[in-house]
């Protein structure tokens, strides 16, 4: 077993690397000039003081220089800490004291950060793009760091006020690679990697930037704020590289099929080198799964290339996968058993609720679930995911008090089932909806509110009102232009009602871009349900409260 640098140098294939397709034209980095880079690099790390082991927090969009310092933190024997930032800063002060606070968890030695982003950087930081001459450094580098020695801090969703970061090991990190490898069949001739997700995400640091140097398959690298601006340029990069593995939050691909559809620039078979299409990141409405059956084929995209997966940050990156070449496959279950007794009872019609299997458990890999305190051998009964996998995080770095495991087991906070030995995700235990004794998944509540024409599709959130019994909020965002906000919230009531039976005790419509989102994409019902707490959901962002129940 190696580390990440000796797995890089050892990856098969030829000197393969990374294109960066930023604004003004691509960028090749070559894994040859990456390593020969990262010994000049290393040296200045020690010039700063970075000892082996010490953390080194890493600040900037996607970009060679994302990259040269990650290769040369590793070089070092030290620990990256990717540290995330939201494309739109309202608030640099509230960003800077975020950032601070995830840089004191992680106890970063030094801070590398894009001198475009100097009104956020935590105090101290230095600028990404410093050369020194290398004649003036200290030229002996350390020994190899062992595969157990922690080589990503990767903070989780949602990490804002208490940060929580996992601590994950090369040795972790190479598992995680290999299963996915191994599960996709990757091969370094006939396979290109094409990513836009942030180096600060789980998908985009070892999805995109580890995971090509380590197989020595070509990756490409889009700009997360150039996917922003532009979502048909994910589309359209596909097409000009011919990538054959993608992947992104179902949201994403919602609204770049989208706007695919009514781009004039766009070529009809942009998607057809592509064999792996994979929504992952988010929960997956299996309507958006048969929208992209339906359209995608007019882009070259056919049915069987899409695929599907769960992971978490704890687990480095991939929990399961899919099966390739098989497509998208939806369960329909009962609705009333699976709120009422837990169980997934296959059904049909209205009352049944479609949820998107995840695929199968990636080798080394293994799932069980945990319903009642107790582990449940039989499938098709729904429960709280536990995962065993040499991909593990060591332990929570932070102000963290819990503890994730139970006899080498992680508990995900997860809720789902097995059925035919493939994961079905049907929410988040914390954000599970008691409504008269009867559990209710807010994904529910939320598809029932986005069925309504004025609201934001995807653009909801369900969760309960702190200190009201069981009333459940669902709020929707950025009614459409020339929709009337009393009107929307009485539609979303009664959608919900009709679809799920909850009478929600409040709406709330809310300004465009009023629900805060993780690094991947999802909506945070915790930051809702918190800042309602806290009294903070009123003023511009408060546009209408629906009559109580």
């Amino acid at each position: 077993m190696t580390n990440l640098l000796g797995a890089i140098e050892g990856a098969p294939g030829p000197s393969s690397g990374i294109t960066f397709h930023l604004d003004d034209g691509p960028v090749m980095c070559s894994r040859d000039e990456i390593l020969e880079r990262g010994e000049d690099d290393a040296r200045r790390l020690l010039a700063w003081g970075v000892e082996p082991g010490d953390t080194v927090g890493v600040l900037g969009p996607n970009g060679p220089p994302w990259l040269r310092w990650a290769v040369a933190t590793w070089r070092v024997g030290a620990v990256v800490v990717p540290l995330g930032f939201p494309l739109r800063v309202r608030d640099p002060s509230f960003v800077r004291r975020q950032l601070a606070s995830h840089v004191d968890a992680a106890r970063c030695r030094v801070i590398l950060a894009d001198p475009g982003l100097r009104n956020i950087a935590p105090e101290g930081a230095r600028s990404w793009d410093v050369d020194l001459g290398v004649e003036s450094l200290p030229s002996p580098l350390p020994p190899p760091a062992e595969p157990s020695s922690t080589a990503v801090i990767q903070f989780t969703s949602g990490s804002t006020a208490d940060p929580k970061g996992a601590v994950l090991s090369h040795r972790a990190i190479l598992a995680a690679i290999g299963g996915l490898s191994e599960a996709y069949a990757l091969d370094p001739v006939r396979d290109r990697l094409l990513g836009w997700l942030p180096f600060f995400h789980d998908n985009g640091l070892f999805g995109y930037l580890v995971r090509p140097l380590v197989t020595g398959v070509d990756g490409h690298v889009l700009p997360t704020a150039r996917f922003a601006r532009d979502p048909v340029s994910w589309f359209q990069l596909c097409g000009s590289t011919g990538a054959t593995f993608t992947s992104g939050p179902p949201s994403a691909w919602g609204v770049a099929m989208a706007r695919a559809g009514r781009s004039e620039t766009l070529s009809p078979g942009s998607l057809r080198s592509l064999t792996h299409a994979v929504l992952a990141a988010e929960g997956i409405d299996p309507a958006l799964v048969r929208r992209m059956e339906t359209a995608g084929p007019s882009l070259g995209l056919h049915p069987t290339s899409l695929g599907t997966g769960y992971g978490l940050a704890e687990a480095t990156l991939g929990v399961t996968v899919s099966e390739p070449g098989t497509g998208i496959h939806v369960d329909r279950v009962d609705r009333d058993a699976l709120a009422g007794r837990g169980e997934a009872v296959p059904a049909a019609g209205t009352s049944a609720r479609g949820v998107v299997s995840c695929g199968r458990a990636l080798p080394g890999v293994e799932i069980r679930i945990r319903s009642h305190a107790r582990v449940c051998a039989e499938e098709r009964t729904n429960g709280e995911i536990e995962v065993r996998s040499p991909s593990l995080m060591d332990r929570y770095q932070g102000s963290v008090t819990e503890e994730p495991f139970t006899g080498g087991w992680l508990r995900t906070g997860d809720l789902g089932y097995l059925a035919d030995g493939e994961l079905h995700i049907t929410g988040r235990s914390k954000d599970m909806l008691i409504v008269m004794g009867r559990n209710h998944s807010p994904e529910d509540l939320e598809w029932a509110a986005s069925t309504v024409r004025e609201v934001r599709p995807g653009r909801c959130v369900a969760f309960g009102w702190p200190g009201s019994g069981e009333d459940v909020v669902a709020l929707a965002v950025e009614i459409r232009t020339g929709a009337d906000p009393a009107r929307t919230a009485r539609a979303v009531r009664h959608a919900v009602f009709d679809a799920t039976s909850v009478m929600p005790g409040r709406v709330l419509v809310l300004e465009p871009d009023s629900i805060p989102k993780t690094s991947s994409g999802k909506l945070r019902r915790a930051a809702m349900r918190d800042a309602a707490e806290r009294g903070q959901l009123s003023g511009s962002t408060w546009i209408q409260e629906g009559p109580p129940r």
